[in-house]
């Protein structure tokens, strides 16, 4: 039994198909269907029923394909050992990002680990939380920039920075820029817009201003969202660096208001799996992560944090 071999048997699961997983693999598909079957044969059990569509696994190739998973994570470790040597970070990494904080933080993300770090292959994702968590259990993403805390025993969570809630109301907005109530029940006098069910920042809006569910419209993007309010549609609540972070250019929009203190916020994370072990990279993007955020935002100080609360 082979590393090589292992690697087939994890593909199929994971693409749920022979062919596309030789495709990933970079091999033909009687290659790999051959390498399969030898395993079988040496431990006298079917991995995987061929007769359903996507191919699942059996009783048996469960086990087997959970315990592939962990020799090839180990056998990762050992190249791992000899990458610390480097000058730089290298190998191979996935993250995912939720939407809510993807466009701050992906284009620089994207920009500064193509240019500083050549030899290291990376992929970038922009998913929902559930997703994330789904896919890093799954191996196949193996970091994450997220909304803390999720409440998993299985998922390492390390803050990166704090950022709070901000109203963002239509252009014929009057009303004061800072000590907003967030227990009001319309802000400003207008109903509120909110994101759509897959995005954790709705869960932490309804949170800010007492669960009340009854918007008219919801948005699946920040960017929409921001468009129908400044159709008129109503009022939302994003996130500090959504409207420009801090500093003049948010002090110049007058449809921007704070909340009073303690300012509803909300924790952004870098997360990974418990068995995560690639420290070189991670500390590399999370550096990354930190030069692109105001320093006043590195601290917690002074407000009410409203995190996803996942079940554990």
């Amino acid at each position: 039994m082979t590393l090589t071999q292992l690697r087939y048997i994890v593909a199929v699961d994971r693409y749920g198909g022979f062919a596309p997983a030789a495709r990933h693999c970079l091999v033909t598909q009687p290659t790999l269907s051959l390498q399969i079957q030898k395993i079988e044969q040496e431990i006298g059990a079917e991995i995987f029923d061929r007769r359903k569509n996507p191919v699942t696994a059996t009783h048996h190739g469960r086990r087997v394909i959970e315990q592939a998973k962990n020799v090839l994570r180990e056998a990762d470790k050992i190249e791992e050992l000899f990458r610390e040597e480097e000058d730089e970070p290298s190998g191979e990494i996935s993250l995912g990002i939720i939407p809510t904080v993807a466009p701050v933080l992906m284009p620089a993300l994207y920009s500064i680990l193509g240019k500083k770090y050549e030899r290291l292959r990376f992929r970038i994702f922009e998913l929902p939380t559930t997703q994330i968590i789904e896919k890093m259990r799954a191996d196949e993403i193996e970091l994450g920039i997220l909304a803390t805390p999720l409440g998993y025993k299985d998922i390492v969570e390390i803050p990166l920075y704090y950022e709070s809630f901000v109203a963002y109301f239509p252009k014929d907005y009057d009303g004061p820029q800072k000590g907003l109530d967030p227990q009001a029940e319309r802000p400003g006098g207008y109903e509120m817009i909110l994101l759509g069910e897959d995005h954790c920042f709705r869960d932490q809006s309804l949170r800010v201003c007492g669960n009340r569910n009854e918007s008219r419209i919801e948005c699946g993007s920040l960017e929409t969202l921001m468009k129908m309010v400044d159709r008129g549609a109503g009022m939302t609540l994003l996130p500090q660096l959504a409207i420009g972070g801090t500093g003049a250019a948010k002090k110049s929009n007058k449809r921007v208001a704070r909340f009073r203190d303690p300012q509803p916020s909300r924790e952004i994370s870098l997360v990974h799996h418990r068995d995560f072990y690639k420290k070189r990279i991670f500390d590399a993007i999370r550096d990354i992560v930190l030069m692109q955020i105001p320093d006043e935002l590195h601290s917690k100080d002074g407000r009410q944090l409203f995190g996803v609360n996942a079940e554990a």
